[in-house]
């Protein structure tokens, strides 16, 4: 147990309580920090049951002693009172912080050097004394002036750092002279102009939590950085104590550019046979608060760039959209390794055998508005995403009657009686055309069955999710068709939609079917 004390003593110890001996063992030490002026007292209990009579409220009293002073010299002085602590407990308080601690000067203004320690503790009727004849002088890290959840948000205008003070680094930060700040190259500098660096400078103690606001002065600054949905950033502080420049490097946690926080009620990633297929559902009030974004801009786009970054461990691929108009209600994305230029093809293949092969990753997805070519406004996401079971999955219908389901997989499920449910609907308005159930062998290649509704289900444009019972429950959703021995009808080009972590894809159906009918009275109410 740590407790925290002021040095608060102002004259010699005089008490008549009665001495207990031996309480604390030799190895008990002192440090000192000067850079944040606290002595530590490192307290090594003896287990002596005597001095377990101690009360929960002691003081303490610390004297130095030097044999260049005639007389031992006590600590300075900020109160005429030995300081009380008030949780004191023999067994279990291993330390104590004196803070506000500093050494006596010499006559040259030069800290004295300490021969011996008295560290006495007491109460109104017990007293234990401890000599200490070393002092060992740490330069506290200035690494460790701030807890290290220090985000950065970004926003064309300024920047707003969030700091929480762990308060060990208040002689330099009363010295705080300015903020430098390199983002993606670029050096910015902030002096005490910055109203809250001057709060930061004036405040600062532990556990205080500041949000530094920093405004350049000049409009669109940061501009520069918007597309970028992690911006590569550094920054530090600096201080000047008697003329001599200190650095305090601030270890930023994340800098992002402001952005909606969960755009995304819903996200799902399939890969399947070279394509890949992103579906990324909207919340409601996301879509008002980016359209609200947008308004504020007073002008109006005409090109949305949807910009996609997939990372497999240290590699990712990019893929991007461009449409002239956002569209909440388009939910899939698609695309195909081979639809790639040509110097790209190859590039895409060996991602795409390095996902299908990858336990995890992370999808960041960003949203760009423009006006010909003046950014209005982004919005970034950043999604993890876990590869779907199989690597492709499609139905091939043999006859009026039959069809056969492929599965394709580097996973191999057990050459058992599987259960197998299908719920079909129609790609363009969601509305069901059937659920479909039933139990079959499975071979790691194809199971058929003989169903004429499904296959009436799927000759024309369908999403189909395929839910697979074995030792676990796997789901996938896709829309491709192949027909042999039927007439071709005109059927859905590959599209493939995995779900996330066996996320149900009917329920995000009917979210998006609520999310239309919000959108409509929203718009009833605004006429």
């Amino acid at each position: 147990m740590i407790l925290n004390c002021l040095v608060l003593a102002t004259i010699p110890l005089d008490t008549d309580g009665r001495e207990i001996h031996t309480c604390y063992t030799y190895d008990t030490s002192v440090e000192y920090r000067p850079n944040i002026k606290q002595l530590l007292i490192l307290l090594v209990p003896s287990n002596n049951s005597a001095c377990d009579i101690f009360p929960a409220g002691v003081n303490i009293n610390v004297t130095i002693g030097n044999t260049d002073f005639a007389t031992t010299v006590p600590l300075p002085v900020y109160l005429p009172y030995s300081y009380t602590i008030s949780n004191f407990g023999y067994q279990n308080t291993t330390q104590i912080a004196v803070e506000g601690f500093s050494l006596p000067l010499d006559g040259l203004g030069d800290e004295i050097s300490i021969d011996f320690l008295l560290i006495e503790i007491y109460s109104y009727a017990e007293i234990t004394r401890i000599e200490i004849l070393e002092m060992q002088t740490i330069i506290s890290s200035l690494s460790e002036c701030f807890y290290s959840d220090m985000p950065m948000l970004v926003t064309k205008d300024s920047l707003y750092i969030t700091m929480n003070a762990t308060g060990l680094c208040r002689i330099q930060i009363s010295a705080l002279k300015s903020l430098q700040v390199t983002i993606e190259g670029k050096q910015f500098s902030f002096d005490l102009t910055q109203a809250s660096l001057v709060d930061l400078k004036t405040n600062y103690n532990h556990n205080v939590k500041f949000n530094i606001q920093l405004l350049p002065g000049v409009s669109d600054s940061f501009a520069f950085t918007a597309e970028k949905p992690d911006i590569s950033a550094t920054a530090y502080l600096l201080t000047n104590q008697g003329g001599v420049d200190t650095r305090i490097d601030l270890q930023l946690s994340s800098s992002k550019y402001d952005s909606i926080q969960n755009f995304y009620q819903q996200s799902m990633l399939t890969l399947n046979d070279k394509s890949y297929t992103f579906t990324l559902i909207p919340k409601m009030p996301s879509i008002i608060a980016l359209r609200a974004k947008l308004s504020a801009t007073g002008l109006v786009y005409n090109k949305m760039i949807l910009r996609i970054i997939m990372y497999v461990g240290s590699s990712s691929y990019t893929f991007e959209y461009l449409t002239p108009k956002y569209n909440p209600f388009k939910i899939h994305y698609s695309f195909s390794c081979n639809d790639m230029p040509s110097n790209q093809v190859e590039q895409c293949n060996a991602f795409y055998r390095l996902s299908a092969a990858s336990s995890s990753g992370r999808i960041t997805v960003s949203a760009l508005f423009y006006l010909n070519e003046q950014m209005l406004a982004v919005q970034h996401d950043t999604i993890p995403f876990t590869p779907q079971y199989f690597e492709r999955v499609y139905f091939e219908l043999k006859s009026a009657s039959q069809a056969c389901l492929h599965l394709e997989s580097t996973r191999h499920l057990n050459d058992v009686q599987t259960k197998f449910s299908l719920s079909v609907i129609r790609s363009d308005n969601y509305s069901s055309k059937g659920e479909f159930t039933f139990t079959a062998g499975y071979d790691n290649v194809q199971v058929c069955f003989d169903n004429e509704s499904l296959v009436e289900a799927v000759k024309k444009e369908f999403i189909c999710t395929l839910t697979v019972q074995q030792q676990l429950t796997v789901v996938h959703v896709f829309s491709e068709v192949k027909q042999t021995g039927v007439q071709k009808s005109n059927l859905a080009r590959s599209v493939l939609i995995s779900v996330l972590s066996a996320v149900v894809f009917v329920f995000s159906v009917l979210q998006l079917l609520r999310f239309q009918k919000q959108l409509k009275l929203l718009k009833k109410k605004k006429q």
